[in-house]
């Protein structure tokens, strides 16, 4: 780009001395009109002075351009966080929803990831279903002993652990 500068600086200084010269630049034997020679001297200093304009302006135009670029990024970059930031928003309001209906049908923690994703109303369907398969299944009978539960014959009487075994004269 600097080279495009300087050639373009040069030609023009060159072009602003040749117009001033007078030197006949035909290589026909007809001779240039004066007023014709004067209008495209004009014209090529008006040319000269364009073409600096325009290279003192590159520079600006470049650094603009720059700039464009950096905020063109930060804007990206906000848009990305925005994005991310949408997801996790999302995520979370799915996950609010699935506790929300199992809290409501009575589902075990173990099978809160059998709620699965979607939509609020088919959670809230699979949250039924669960529900129902939940109450008709039969608890186990428990270990803990029952007070007053015994057993359902006894065929002799209880002794007391500490007494004399039977055989035994007392």
């Amino acid at each position: 780009m600097s080279e495009e500068n300087t050639a373009t600086e040069a030609s023009a200084e060159q072009v602003a001395h040749t117009g001033t010269q007078e030197e006949p630049d035909n290589t026909d034997a007809q001779p240039v009109p004066e007023h014709f020679r004067k209008e495209l001297e004009e014209a090529r200093r008006e040319a000269a002075r364009y073409r600096t304009e325009r290279n003192e302006l590159r520079a600006d135009a470049e650094s603009w351009r720059t700039q464009q670029e950096a905020e063109k990024t930060e804007l990206q970059k906000a848009t990305e966080r925005l994005a991310s930031q949408e997801d996790a928003f999302k995520a979370l309001e799915a996950e609010n929803t699935r506790l929300r209906l199992a809290a409501r049908y009575g589902i075990a923690e173990e099978n809160h990831d059998l709620l699965g994703s979607g939509s609020p109303e088919e959670i809230e369907d699979r949250a039924k279903r669960l529900a129902a398969m939940q109450k008709e299944q039969t608890r186990p009978p428990s270990n803990t002993p029952v007070e007053q539960l015994g057993a359902a014959v006894r065929s002799e009487p209880e002794t007391p652990p500490n007494a004399f075994p039977a055989g035994w004269p007392v």
